[in-house]
Formats: structure tokens, sequence, C-alpha cells
């Protein structure tokens, strides 16, 4: 099976293990700039590129990159970074069972080899001790591990098999890395967001993309299926004030970001009770948010 999104196909692949692949992120009728993020994901997945989508805060960038990983049917694993991770969070945890010691593989050890998709979330959070593990992740598709292993690019590892066997490979603990293994990173801006500006030998490791709110049609669009019996003015109201709101002119107000990734929920209430006043619901979705 072929996926087309515009004149961009990706050949679909069974996955091994399906409980894995995102469910029910995708839309019947996706809007257009949604198809867009898509459409340039599947371009640089198909070129073997690693993707940066940054954005303001919210559950939009994670909702594109599931999206395209449920589309195209591939395996994920998911890490949030925070400023307190480290090294072995990404690599490998030590644990004593019995008076013997075992190391248990972590998300970004194991998915290399498998070919699945590891996404990173809060990229701006990481701190300067696990920059080189991602980076030489990244360029070189390699990681040295506490047990004794070494993950090696597919091309490296291909080359050498060719002058030795698999079993040698095997005996040497060198895991061959899946030419099908991506990594998307989720990040916010920095400097308007607190958080540690992108290294640039890091930052130069992806494709980046700028996944902002969504254009003001697609959002109407939205709002109108939801709240189906709420007025289209009240509706229109409501977005426009929000849009006001985070706009370039607004935000020298000194106002925290109006959360439009929950006017969904708003208008679900307007349909509830459609008695109260439209600036009632504005000012408490400021003060509440």
């Amino acid at each position: 099976d072929t996926v087309n999104i515009g004149d961009v196909s990706y050949k679909l692949k069974t996955p091994k293990n399906p409980e894995l692949v995102p469910q029910n992120y995708i839309s019947e009728s996706p809007a257009q700039s949604i198809v867009q993020h898509l459409r340039w994901i599947m371009q640089k997945d198909l070129l073997g590129q690693d993707i940066f989508l940054i954005g303001p805060p919210g559950p939009l960038r994670r909702s594109v990159a599931m999206q395209y990983l449920e589309l195209t049917k591939r395996e994920v694993e998911y890490i949030a970074l925070s400023r307190d991770t480290t090294e072995t969070d990404l690599k490998q945890r030590r644990e004593i069972r019995a008076g013997t010691a075992f190391y248990i593989d972590q998300a970004s050890s194991f998915l290399p080899a498998q070919g699945r998709t590891l996404v990173l979330e809060g990229l701006e959070k990481a701190e300067r001790n696990v920059l080189p593990v991602l980076n030489n992740l990244l360029e070189n598709r390699e990681m040295q591990l506490e047990d004794g292993r070494f993950l090696m690019s597919a091309e490296r590892y291909d080359k050498l098999l060719q002058d030795h066997t698999k079993e040698e490979l095997d005996a040497w603990k060198i895991v061959r890395v899946s030419e099908h293994f991506r990594v998307i990173a989720l990040g916010l801006p920095v400097p308007k967001y607190p958080g540690n500006p992108l290294d640039p030998p890091l930052r130069s490791r992806f494709q980046a993309r700028d996944i902002y709110f969504l254009p003001f049609r697609d959002q109407l669009n939205l709002l109108y299926s939801v709240g189906a019996n709420v007025s289209a003015e009240k509706v229109s109201q409501l977005l426009s004030f929000a849009t006001t709101l985070c706009s370039q002119e607004s935000s020298t107000l000194g106002l925290p970001d109006f959360p439009l990734d929950s006017l969904p929920a708003a208008v679900q209430i307007l349909a509830i009770s459609q008695t109260a006043s439209f600036f009632t619901y504005c000012l408490h979705w400021c003060v509440y948010p």
C-alpha cells in the first residue's frame, strides 16, 4: 500500500508491533495547514532526515507528529526530556537483582536497531550532559552502551559485513541501526519561552518547521464542527478575541498566551449554556485557561 500527500508518496510497511502505532489522531477531514505539515514531514522522512517541530506551548506539535506516524503506520516511542534527564535515562538503566547487575535498555538504545521512530518532547529542557549522546545518535547513528554493545549506522555496519561475518560482529557486540530509524523532536522557541537555547551542533542535525496555531479559517471550521448549535456570530467573536490576544501587537501587553487549543472546549460549554454572555466566557478563559 502507498500513502500519497499531493505529489509525495510513501510506501507503507507492515508494523511488527501494531500496538505501538498511534491511533485516533487523524481526523476525517484534516485542515489544509495540517496536510501541508504532513507533506513536509513525509518529504524529510523519505530523505532520511530527522525533524524538529517548533512552536508555542500546546498539543498541536505532538498531534501533528502522531498524525504522521499513524498515517504511515510507524511504531513510536516517546521520551519527555526535562532538566533531570541524564545520560543514563537515554541509554541504559542499571538494576541489581539478587546481587547481580543488569542493564535495562532505554528507548533511545533499543529503538534504532528496530527501526522505530523516537519522539523527543521538550528539547529546550535538555541539559548539556545529554547533548553529546543526542548529537552522536543524530549525526552518526552511533551510541556506546554501558553493557559493552555499540550501535553503528547501517551504512558502516554493511561495509564491515563485506570483510567480516555477522557472527564476528555479534561477538564484537556491534548492533546495526536500522535505516528506517528517525527522530522527531518537539520544542519551544527560546528565548521567548524559558529553556536552553539549542546548541548549534544539535540544531544543525534537524530539519526544523514552525508549527504555529491553526490559521483563522481552519480554526473557525473546526469550531463550527464542534459547536454546530452555537450561533456563528458567537463562535466568530470568540475566535477573533483569542487570535487578537495571540497577535504580535498584543504581545507587548505582558499577558500570558491565550490557550487557543482550549477553544473547542469553550465552544462546547457555549453549546450547553447559551444564556451566558459571550464576554463572561472570554473573561473566564483568560483568568482560568
